[in-house]
């Protein structure tokens, strides 16, 4: 069951306490509730986060590509080309459309 955010007659948002797919949402073109855990999948592999707000470091990490500074992430949001992510980023994981994230190795000439 999907739920969608809850704002209570003081106007603060429920917090859902599910684990949410975060590419279900981006196909629907809807916009992720709060939630204790948000499914992410970086170089197609699937993992939770509990942060809405991630750096590219932690997801990086998350996904045991260490040392993140070795690496090159992008975030892909639907109808939009891959974007770029830098290690202190934060990716807003709750904004309509994030489908997933790809990580590359860094070039030796790449900073």
């Amino acid at each position: 069951m999907i739920q969608k955010d809850k704002v209570d007659d003081v106007g603060k948002v429920t917090v859902i306490e599910d684990i949410i797919d975060l590419e279900e949402y981006a196909k629907r073109g809807e916009r992720p509730p709060l939630t204790k855990g948000y499914r992410i999948r970086i170089n197609g592999e699937q993992y939770v986060i509990s942060d809405a707000n991630p750096t590219g470091q932690e997801i990086l990490t998350l996904a045991g590509l260490l040392p993140p500074k070795n690496y090159t992430l992008r975030v892909k949001v639907a109808g939009k080309p891959p974007q770029k992510v830098g290690l202190d980023e934060e990716i807003d994981l709750r904004q309509p459309g994030v489908e997933k994230f790809k990580a590359l190795p860094r070039d030796q000439t790449e900073g």
